[in-house]
C-alpha cells in the first residue's frame, strides 16, 4: 500500500484517537482544576468543524460532556458553547452530528436559565422545529425534548416569542402524539402538556391535564374531540360579541 493512501488514513486514527482522549477528559471532574480548559475547549470548537463526521460528531460530544466534568463552568462559556452546538444543528452532510448536537444542548440548557440564553433562543427554536416531522425517528424525538426544555425555560423575556412558537407548531404537535414510533409519541406527549399553557386555553387546561397528565394510556380521538369542542365554543362566544345577539 502506497504512502499517499496510508498516510491519511494514519491522520485519522490519529485525528480519532486525540478526540477519544478529549472526550474522557471533558467528563472527568478533574478537569474543573485544571488551567487548559479553555485550550481544550478550543480545540474541541477546532475539531467540530472537521471535515470527517465521526470527528464532529465526538467533539460535540465533548462539549456537551462539560456538564460532567465542570458543571460550574457551563454559564460561564454559554455563548461559546450554544454557538457550537446550535450550528451543529444545520450539518448537512450528517444526521449522528445532528443528533449528538442535540443531546448537548439538552445537557447544558439544563445547567441555564431563561436569561442566559440571550439571543439564541430565536435561532435554536426555530431550528428544533425543523426537526419535528424529521423522517428520523431519533431526531423526531430528541427535537420534542429539547422544545419541552425550552417551554420549562421559557419565563418572562421570551414568553410571547416561545407562545407564538407553540402557536406555529400546535397541530404538529397534537398529530405526532400518534407518531407512528410510541418512544417519539410519549416524548411529545410530555411536551405538549408543557406547552399548552402558552396557547392561553385556560379553559381547557384542566381537560388537557386529564388527556396528557399522568402515564394513563393517551386516546387521541378523545382528545380531539375536547379541543374542538371548547374552539367551537369559544368561536360561539365570539360571533355573541360581535353581533350583540344570541347564537
Amino acid at each position: 500500500m502506497s504512502a499517499q493512501i496510508i498516510f491519511p488514513i494514519l491522520m485519522i486514527i490519529l485525528g480519532l484517537m486525540d478526540m477519544l482522549i478529549l472526550f474522557q477528559l471533558m467528563s472527568d471532574p478533574m478537569l474543573r482544576e485544571k488551567k487548559f480548559l479553555k485550550s481544550v475547549l478550543s480545540i474541541l470548537e477546532e475539531r467540530s468543524h472537521d471535515r470527517n463526521s465521526i470527528v464532529r460528531q465526538m467533539a460535540v460530544r465533548g462539549l456537551g460532556n462539560l456538564v460532567y466534568g465542570a458543571p460550574e463552568k457551563v454559564k460561564k462559556y454559554k455563548k461559546f458553547l450554544l454557538d457550537i452546538l446550535i450550528g451543529a444543528l444545520h450539518d448537512i452532510f450528517s444526521s449522528e452530528v445532528i443528533g449528538e448536537s442535540m443531546k448537548a444542548l439538552a445537557k447544558v440548557l439544563k445547567e441555564l436559565k431563561e436569561k442566559d440564553i440571550g439571543s439564541s433562543f430565536k435561532d435554536l427554536t426555530q431550528q428544533i422545529r425543523t426537526y419535528f416531522d424529521d423522517e428520523d425517528d431519533a431526531l423526531r424525538s430528541m427535537a420534542f425534548v429539547l422544545f419541552g426544555i425550552l417551554a420549562r425555560l421559557t419565563k418572562r423575556k421570551w414568553k410571547t416569542y416561545f407562545a407564538d412558537q407553540v402557536k406555529q407548531s400546535w397541530v404538529t404537535l397534537l398529530l405526532h402524539l400518534q407518531d407512528p414510533n410510541p418512544a417519539v409519541s410519549m416524548e411529545c406527549r410530555a411536551t405538549f402538556h408543557l406547552c399548552f399553557p402558552f396557547l392561553g386555553l385556560k379553559k381547557l387546561q384542566s381537560a388537557i391535564n386529564e388527556h396528557l397528565g399522568g402515564t394513563a394510556e393517551l386516546k387521541p380521538e378523545e382528545l380531539h374531540v375536547d379541543i374542538c369542542r371548547h374552539l367551537v365554543s369559544e368561536l360561539l362566544n365570539c360571533l355573541r360579541l360581535l353581533t350583540g345577539v344570541v347564537v
